[in-house]
């Protein structure tokens, strides 16, 4: 054993260990203090690094989940205006059927229902003009997705409702028409021929079914003014003693069915014993950048991954390709998750529901006495003075007003589906995700207090007794004067 002064390598020992509970101790209290295990890197490098990572991806899907919950108050605003617009439509049409009753009412009273078209699509107008969300515009047409340049002639109407974009500006869709639509036709070779006196013939078409009786000496022109006369009630207009549905598609049937007597078509005779003739059109075949798409006549719907809408073609649309149209970025763009990438985004297109928009380009077909006839057209054509108003065509004023109540609730369809089916399965999907990354987060930052007190506890201890270790290692150099003594 040896005795020194100079140096008390027994104090120096225990002031090492008492420095390293002190070290320990603030540690603890440092953790017990903040409630977070990480508070500087040097606690843990790695675990310093994925916490980091973690809360900034909980920070980007909180904002997210409030982007979402945005998107879907403002789609529920939309909603609230489109609904409004349905119940104008649908008084609309009431007021229409109710001036079709020229027998049992006054022009007085029919005047007071143009009256109240006037004001309904009025509204309709102001609603589509005034209807936003804070400062944004919803229904007048700057929320759609929209076109560099006018499409082609043969495209006559285009709703993008979804449209995913790259980095560039523009895209460029090109439409390959395969398959015209066409009507349903019976009897295209030649037509009607003859038919006895009395003959009745039943003629069912898509929108219903009349009776006709000939009478004596018809001609193909005679039949024709027979057939014209009912065209609103069947959907058929005659041509040369031809039948042809007024509409395109695999929806649209003719028949032809002799209740008595005799007739002849194409040099063929028909009686109450031969079978029924039928003809069905044919729907538009296409496809978008190479992608098939659906149609309906010459209504192409097209849902793909970098577009989805509705594309109305010319009746005169031949099967040809190098249809092509450019879009430009320009909708809402909603962003629903912490990314960059097109999946991360939603962009969307409300187009304008103002009354010139509403309803339908016009089509042509034959008439009583071999006028042409117009059918169709759009809501506006409804107001007093307009080509549709119930004093000038009520029955086609019926026709456009259905169309415009298809519109709205094809909106209304998607706006609800995007609502319910992309924005609430997000906020419901981003939940989940927050709730399991600060899970993890906490795991990995937040301290168990548990544990890190029992930690303290034995700290504690140690630094009281590494204080009284000190003390007495101090009083060890002292025994030296003992020897001196």
């Amino acid at each position: 054993m040896a005795l020194r002064i100079n140096t008390n390598v027994s104090a120096i020992t225990a002031l090492r260990n008492l420095r390293a509970a002190d070290r320990s101790q603030r540690t603890s209290l440092e953790r017990l203090s903040t409630g977070l295990r990480i508070n500087r890197a040097s606690d843990d490098p790695s675990g310093m690094v994925i916490s980091e990572q973690l809360r900034s991806q909980i920070v980007s899907m909180q904002k997210a989940l409030e982007n979402s919950q945005n998107a879907s108050n403002m789609i529920s605003t939309t909603e609230a205006a489109l609904t409004e617009v349905s119940d104008l439509l649908v008084q609309i049409r009431d007021s229409i059927v109710f001036a079709l009753n020229t027998g049992g009412n006054s022009s007085e009273q029919i005047d007071a229902e143009q009256d109240a078209i006037d004001n309904a699509i009025s509204s309709i107008d102001r609603i589509a003009s005034t209807t936003k969300f804070a400062t944004r515009r919803l229904l007048d047409g700057t929320s759609k997705i929209s076109t560099t340049s006018t499409v082609g002639s043969a495209i006559t109407d285009l709703n993008m409702q979804n449209v995913a974009f790259d980095a560039s500006s523009t895209l460029t869709f090109t439409l390959d028409v395969t398959q015209v639509a066409s009507r349903a036709i019976l009897f295209g070779t030649s037509g009607f021929t003859s038919a006895s006196t009395g003959t009745i013939v039943r003629i069912t078409g898509p929108e219903g079914t009349e009776d006709v009786t000939f009478g004596s000496g018809w001609t193909a022109s005679d039949f024709d003014d027979a057939i014209n006369a009912v065209t609103g009630d069947t959907g058929i207009f005659a041509s040369g003693g031809v039948l042809y549905s007024v509409d395109f598609g695999s929806d649209k049937t003719i028949s032809l069915e002799v209740i008595s007597g005799q007739v002849t078509f194409e040099g063929a005779e028909y009686t109450s014993a031969s079978s029924v003739q039928s003809d069905t059109g044919e729907d538009a075949g296409a496809y978008l950048n190479g992608v098939a798409t659906s149609a309906e006549g010459w209504n192409i719907r097209v849902v793909s991954s970098p577009f989805t809408g509705d594309i109305k073609l010319d009746d005169a649309t031949t099967a040809s390709s190098g249809l092509s149209f450019k879009v430009k970025k320009t909708g809402l763009v909603f962003q629903l998750n912490d990314g960059v990438a097109q999946a991360d985004r939603e962009r969307i297109g409300i187009r304008s529901i103002d009354s010139s928009y509403l309803g339908g380009p016009t089509r042509s077909v034959n008439g009583v006495g071999g006028t042409a006839q117009t059918i169709g057209g759009y809501l506006s054509s409804l107001v007093s003075g307009g080509d549709n108003d119930l004093s000038a065509n009520p029955e086609n004023a019926l026709r456009i007003v259905d169309e415009a109540i298809n519109d709205i609730s094809d909106l209304r369809a998607y706006l609800g589906a995007f609502q319910s089916q992309t924005v609430q399965t997000n906020i419901n999907s981003l939940n989940v995700a927050l709730e399991n990354l600060q899970a993890s987060q906490s795991t990995i930052r937040d301290l168990d207090f548990a544990a890190e007190t029992a930690e303290f506890t034995r700290t504690q201890i140690l630094f009281q007794a590494g204080t009284a270790v000190l003390a007495q290692a101090n009083l060890v150099s002292q025994s030296v004067l003992t020897l001196l003594g």
